[in-house]
């Protein structure tokens, strides 16, 4: 039996985390919803095999986009650093074999992209979403000048050892997924556990504040960006391995998908809130939404009208619960 302190606690603890489990709650409504229209579809172990393996596209770089927004600043170039990822991984392997080291490129130019767009907010006081609109346009352009428009097929080198351990599958689970796990644990722990991260809290709460306290802010929104970068070009990495194939309009896809992650997940564009679980749900509501929709036999144009919906819902209920705080 809980005595009254342990109740109290209980209550304390579900009241900090209520936006989180308000998510959960939204994703697991969801299944049980899609389950009752397809049992027999959403029985189906590839169901969940085909969903996991393109899930992470989406979530990987709304989880760094988290960051970005508690900071309140924005990014649209993203997309075209996933593109400017896959490209140098398709570059470096076809010209050196499919080694670890595509890869590693690939997150190091992701990486110095970022920074580049953490450099012309800090240094030349342009707005992160104007600066990141004149990025978005020069990554994208040097993809396809690089490219000159064609795809760079990778299909030869599928079943090398450094495409397995980044895209295989273990127990049927697709190697990915896992991969982004650990990038949402890592982050969750720098957020929530490492004085950064608390710079990047009173950074986008109040920066007055910030710098009266010793903070650098510049230095934190351009390491932030950097590592926005770094896990948008990753993404781009398993995205083209996935594929086995390089398009030269990798990424375009999921600027809005991964921003509806991070809103339906719970963070504002407001600035100085976020939560990474809540991005990491917001995810996986959407791509439980996609192939929900497919698996019940509906034509897939209703996916837009439900993306909008759940949007609409999560917000109305975010702005409910965070009254009920004041």
């Amino acid at each position: 039996m809980l005595n009254r302190l342990d109740w109290l606690e209980l209550r304390k603890t579900l009241t900090n985390y209520k936006l989180q489990l308000a998510v959960t709650a939204i994703f697991f409504v969801m299944w049980v919803i899609f389950f009752g229209i397809n049992p027999k579809g959403f029985s189906n172990p590839f169901t969940y095999t085909s969903w996991l393996s393109v899930a992470p596209f989406t979530i990987l770089p709304a989880l760094s986009l988290t960051f970005i927004f508690i900071l309140r600043e924005f990014d649209l170039s993203f997309p075209s650093i996933m593109g400017l990822g896959g490209w140098v991984l398709a570059l470096t392997w076809v010209n050196t074999g499919p080694t670890i080291l595509g890869p590693l490129l690939a997150v190091l130019v992701g990486f110095l992209a970022g920074l580049f767009d953490g450099v012309l907010v800090t240094k030349f006081k342009i707005p992160s979403l104007i600066a990141t609109l004149g990025t978005m346009f020069l990554y994208r352009g040097i993809i396809l000048l690089g490219t000159q428009g064609f795809s760079t097929p990778l299909g030869a080198y599928r079943e090398s050892a450094t495409s397995q351990a980044l895209v295989g599958r273990a127990l049927g689970v697709p190697l990915q997924m896992l991969w982004t796990i650990a990038v949402a644990i890592l982050l969750w722990v720098f957020l929530n556990l490492h004085k950064f991260g608390a710079y990047i809290y009173y950074t986008g709460d109040n920066r007055l504040a910030a710098k009266m306290l010793g903070i650098n802010i510049n230095k934190v929104i351009n390491y932030t960006f950097a590592i926005h970068g770094a896990i948008a070009a990753l993404a781009g990495v398993l995205a083209t391995l996935e594929m086995a194939t390089f398009w030269p309009d990798l990424g375009e896809i999921y600027l809005l998908k991964s921003v509806a992650a991070v809103v339906v997940g719970g963070t504002p564009l407001t600035g100085g809130i976020g939560s990474v679980f809540g991005s990491f749900m917001g995810g996986l509501i959407l791509g439980l939404i996609e192939i929900g929709i497919l698996a019940a036999g509906v034509t897939g144009f209703w996916i837009q009208v439900v993306f909008g919906l759940v949007i609409i819902f999560a917000l109305i209920g975010q702005v409910y619960l965070r009254r009920s705080e004041k």
